[in-house]
């Protein structure tokens, strides 16, 4: 489902925030599939606030639409 590019930035994040790059996965992957965060959080073994800066994190290094 991730590119390798999308893998990659999975990896680093995961690592910066010193956390599972598995959670991380299932924690992107609900969110993508359409679940709301609180689902997104329940569906892995992070905590609300690794979520939250998980999503922050994958916002910083989103390429910008201009």
């Amino acid at each position: 489902m991730h590119t390798e590019e999308h893998t990659a930035m999975l990896i680093e994040i995961a690592t910066l925030l010193d956390v599972e790059l598995e959670e991380v996965k299932k924690f992107v992957e609900l969110m993508i599939d359409g679940y709301n965060f609180e689902d997104g959080v329940n569906g892995c073994h992070l905590t609300s606030g690794e979520c939250k800066l998980v999503l922050d994190e994958i916002q910083k290094r989103k390429p910008d639409a201009s």
